[in-house]
């Protein structure tokens, strides 16, 4: 069976142990480790923490590395919506390397040309999330092919914040969605954030579809290629 490692930035043990939990959901053929960021934030929230987010993720797959299993990893995840440290890990290490940023929208636009807008927390994370898009390429308008980033919308708390009470950040997030998909030209809404895994389910359940977060949609995007 296949060993991939879910690196997370931040610092929180709780979030790594919500990203393994929700990775391995239904994905019998793929096994999921976790380690945590030693320094740093425990939440990813500003330009000063993700900077440090990056060198954190070097230093955490060097200690995954001394307990690694037997046959290595077969791949890794860097567990932040955003990305931090991606192009540098992937210079160092000799397996495929993906970001939860990078790995959710190429899954979401993997089901068809679609106008995407994202919801995450932390006001800051807007301005860093608009530079990350255009430095992917993406540019906060759809292409001739009605593929791209329509909006990013942000609600106040960070996703740790919001999910001190998850009935409450369902809500909140729902209404965001709505909100976004309301935007002319949306066709689907993505939930950004490590710590909201689990929270596209909850939002639909609402009445929020088509509505995904990020860790779902890697998590059965990679299932489907394992199957």
């Amino acid at each position: 069976m296949p060993q991939w490692l879910v690196v997370n930035p931040n610092t929180s043990e709780t979030v790594t142990q919500a990203l393994v939990h929700h990775l391995s959901v239904d994905t019998p053929r793929r096994r999921w480790h976790g380690v945590t960021a030693a320094f740093g934030a425990p939440y990813i929230a500003d330009e000063r923490s993700y900077c440090i987010a990056g060198h954190a993720v070097l230093d955490a797959w060097e200690r995954a590395q001394a307990a690694a299993p037997p046959q290595g990893y077969a791949g890794v995840l860097v567990g932040c919506f955003g990305d931090p440290g991606l192009e540098a890990l992937r210079s160092t290490t000799p397996v495929p390397v993906r970001g939860l940023a990078e790995a959710s929208l190429q899954a979401l636009w993997a089901q068809g040309p679609q106008r995407v807008a994202i919801v995450t927390g932390g006001a800051a994370w807007k301005p860093m999330l608009q530079r990350w898009s255009r430095a992917q390429g993406h540019a906060l308008a759809p292409d001739a092919h009605g593929v791209g980033i329509t909006d990013i919308h942000v609600l106040p708390g960070s996703g740790a914040q919001l999910m001190q009470s998850p009935e409450q950040a369902a809500q909140a997030l729902a209404a965001a969605c709505t909100q976004a998909l309301d935007v002319p030209g949306t066709d689907a809404v993505l939930i950004g954030g490590a710590g909201l895994a689990g929270m596209g389910a909850r939002v639909r359940a609402l009445g929020g579809a088509p509505v995904w977060d990020c860790v779902e949609l890697v998590r059965d995007a990679w299932a489907l290629q394992s199957a």
